[in-house]
């Protein structure tokens, strides 16, 4: 079984696939995350795995946007500091809702036409999990 047609989607509002590049979605679910780990004097290496797991998603958009077309891609991250973000999770086999933030995004203007329209290049961001307690 696989998702229900999209990737994800932010306050029950589905991202429209149309805007992804080809291999625009990337998931890294449940990272484990150390503390104080190290390799001991013959090379074992000792872990201390944290019991909270955080995911990271990463979008790529499809190249040469329309202004109109990049303010729906940021409809998608309205305040970055905390989104609620919804997500097939290839781990887990199936949605979680995670709260998250967005670091900084670059827009890289490609080219603005004779009537003074702007284009974009594609638009990278990604989703970091703040992770559950």
């Amino acid at each position: 079984m696989t998702g229900s047609g999209y990737p994800f989607k932010v306050n029950d509002i589905i991202f429209p696939v149309a805007l992804l590049a080809p291999e625009g979605y990337a998931n890294t679910p449940n990272r484990r995350q150390d503390k104080g780990s190290y390799t001991d004097g013959r090379g074992k290496t000792i872990r201390n795995i944290l019991p909270v797991k955080r995911s990271t998603i990463k979008i790529k958009t499809r190249d040469y946007l329309t202004y109109g077309q990049k303010l729906i891609i940021q409809a998608f991250f309205p305040n970055k500091d905390m989104v609620s973000l919804t997500y097939w999770n290839d781990e887990d086999n199936a949605y979680k809702t995670i709260q998250c933030y967005v670091p900084d995004v670059e827009y890289v203007v490609k080219h603005i036409d004779k009537a003074g329209n702007f284009y974009y290049n594609a638009i990278d961001f990604e989703y970091i999990d703040y992770g559950e307690g």
